[in-house]
């Protein structure tokens, strides 16, 4: 997938959920088991600068994530902005929840 889209950092593939649980980061309750969404900027010294661990009404939109990046060692929190799902987002997510694994 790193050669797929180019990406010059590592990323990383939990196929046995070790990590997720290690981190508290499994939502146990969703789809038998998924990730929840979540962000770590980490510097080059490997100190974790800034974590984003989001709800599905609570996210960090994609501009404040790059605005901490972009502002170096100083730069502010990201901040979270509330989702509001819209009628179809509903139906997706009871359709999704009906559909056989």
């Amino acid at each position: 997938m790193r050669a797929q889209l180019s990406l010059p950092f590592p990323i990383l593939c939990d196929t046995e959920r070790r990590v997720l649980r290690e981190w508290d980061l499994l939502n146990a309750r969703e789809r038998g088991g998924i990730a929840k969404p979540s962000v770590f900027v980490i510097d080059p010294g490997l100190m974790v600068r800034d974590v984003a661990i989001d709800t599905v009404a609570s996210r960090v939109p994609a501009a404040e994530i790059l605005s901490v990046l972009a502002g170096g060692p100083d730069a502010a929190q990201t901040r979270r902005k509330t989702y509001l799902p819209l009628p179809g987002d509903w139906l997706r997510a009871i359709r999704n929840n009906f559909r056989k694994h």
